[in-house]
């Protein structure tokens, strides 16, 4: 198993022939005949970590169980190393389902602020009338999430799903009812803007697109080119079997079960489940750090130059990203580890739906 495991898996290199014969105006799509005419991110450690902003929720998240929970239902039962992400909408499903999401946010955010900015301009009949509007509203997206959504949800694949073991990317076709399944190598970062008519600013990131097929996985970010970085720097780390896993939240369910990241913890004396036993205040010197690296990233110069085909700065981050749990100082003993949400979590919770 190990061999197959070995010889299956993607290695961090791409061949050449993927790049140099990257199919573009004889594509189905439209769209992605545009994309694959873009930019290409390098496939190299460049930013050299792959801690985030996104770290924050993801910690929360193994400790009040979110991430468990999310896992078992976007994986489906798929072995130990893979990892569902949820793309911008590429099929219509994932539309309706992003669109749900919005609304539903829509209903709990309103059905509190205009009953009360009603009440503090003295329109107690309206504040009333708001308040049982819009708590309908969300009363009746909230029985569609409890009683009728689980029910379908099992019949769709929500999450592009990315496969350690094999080496394989699995994207939902575009019913949502299977998966196209293609090795990583054959996939290049193109980079992508999406104008986001709201704040003005344009979201950046990348279409992971086929060098072929009309199949990607997309991500956009704000308008800082080092998110799309970071989380392409994710894949890569998270797909390369010759290097241990990122040492970041959202990576400590994975450890123990792949071979290359085991034998790299043992060797260095890493403390078993360190992101289910660090104090939270250790994620604050983190992306203090992360701060720091960012600004040394300059983001407008290294958007340039990727634009422009030229080299992308290479940073060399602290130990800190790499042996983080050398430099934390709360460490809970094991059998302190507690799993489970607070009041105030149950109760965000229950606003929301649950795709």
């Amino acid at each position: 198993m190990l061999e197959q495991y070995a010889d299956t898996a993607y290695r961090g290199k791409q061949d050449e022939k993927f790049r140099n014969e990257i199919s573009v105006d004889e594509r189905d799509s439209m769209y992605c005949r545009y994309q694959s005419k873009q930019a290409i991110y390098p496939r190299e450690d460049l930013i050299g970590y792959c801690f985030d902003n996104s770290q924050k929720s993801y910690y929360k998240g193994n400790i009040n169980g979110q991430t468990d929970y999310d896992r078992s239902i976007l994986t489906k039962g798929k072995n130990k190393l893979t990892l569902a992400l949820i793309s911008n909408a590429t099929n219509m499903i994932g539309l309706i389902n992003f669109t749900w999401a919005m609304l539903h946010l829509f209903f709990v955010f309103f059905m509190f602020i205009l009953p009360l900015f009603s009440l503090a301009l003295g329109a107690y009949d309206l504040a009333f009338d708001f308040f049982i509007i819009l708590s309908c509203c969300w009363g009746g997206s909230k029985l569609i999430s409890l009683l009728i959504w689980p029910f379908f949800r099992f019949k769709f694949n929500l999450a592009t799903i990315f496969n350690r073991k094999t080496g394989m990317v699995e994207i939902p076709t575009k019913d949502a009812k299977s998966f196209d399944t293609l090795p990583f190598e054959e996939f290049n970062a193109h980079y992508k803007v999406a104008h986001n008519p709201k704040s003005g600013f344009a979201n950046r990131g990348f279409t992971l697109l086929h060098y072929k097929k009309n199949i990607r996985y997309e991500q956009t970010y704000s308008n800082q080119i080092a998110c799309a970085f970071l989380h392409w720097e994710l894949l890569q780390n998270f797909m390369d079997v010759t290097q241990p896993l990122a040492d970041i939240p959202q990576f400590e369910y994975y450890r123990e079960f792949d071979k290359t990241t085991a034998e790299f913890d043992k060797a260095n004396g890493r403390p078993k489940y360190f992101w289910y036993r660090v104090d939270k205040s250790f994620l604050k010197e983190m992306f203090k750090v992360d701060d720091e690296l960012r600004k040394e990233f300059n983001d407008e110069e290294q958007l340039d130059n990727l634009l422009m085909g030229k080299p992308i700065k290479k940073l060399t981050p602290p130990d800190i990203f790499k042996l983080p749990w050398k430099y934390a100082v709360n460490i809970k003993p094991e059998s302190e580890i507690k799993f489970g949400k607070t009041l105030w979590q149950k109760f965000t919770s229950f606003l929301m739906v649950d795709l």
